[in-house]
């Protein structure tokens, strides 16, 4: 458990978009792990000393609820015993099933998208600016015009228009935020 906690631990400090992704997971496993360190330690014991007590002289007396548990479990075993045993019977057959499980989850594999970001290029890109606390719109939209210059001058190869948006971003509304959303050109025109 602590080696576990020690593996994940570091994940819990990553940046971009990973960490993003890994933090809730890499404290979700931590906290749940020295959790069960915690129960293990300490209150299995102590339940271990309250349900196994020494027997009284002259055994226990007869526990219907134990009883019918054993009978169960008995039950139970001996399913697993027989279905174990008609398994190494006809293994021609079940090694066909095998086989066809493994291919499902091959093709499933293979189907499976494999990274975070879409592979292909969707054509357009965001942008986002925030100013300081207490920037006025007119700051606001002459580093929208920066951005907008930039992209359309130094990168003129690839940008086919910019659109601006100032008093709105993803980190909230205010005269300090702006958006700039960049349409690219063609494929065969980059």
């Amino acid at each position: 458990a602590v080696v576990l906690s020690a593996v994940f631990m570091p994940m819990a400090f990553m940046s971009g978009a990973t960490g993003e992704i890994y933090r809730q997971f890499s404290i979700t496993l931590i906290s749940s792990m020295l959790l069960s360190v915690f129960v293990a330690m300490s209150l299995t014991p102590a339940l271990c000393a309250t349900i196994l007590k020494a027997a009284p002289e002259g055994g226990h007396k007869p526990n219907a609820l134990f009883a019918r548990f054993n009978t169960l479990f008995e039950k139970s075993t001996q399913h697993y015993t027989d279905s174990t045993r008609s398994l190494l019977r006809c293994t021609g057959r079940y090694m066909v099933v095998y086989l066809l499980i493994c291919a499902g989850m091959a093709v499933l594999f293979l189907r499976t998208p494999t990274s975070f970001l879409p592979e292909e290029d969707q054509g357009v890109f965001m942008t986002t600016a925030q100013l300081p606390s207490g920037a006025t719109m007119v700051n606001t939209t002459k580093v929208l015009q920066q951005v907008t210059d930039y992209y359309l001058t130094k990168e003129k190869d690839n940008v086919q228009s910019v659109f601006t948006v100032g008093g709105f971003g993803f980190s909230g509304q205010g005269q300090n935020n702006g958006l700039a959303f960049i349409s690219l050109k063609p494929w065969s025109e980059r």
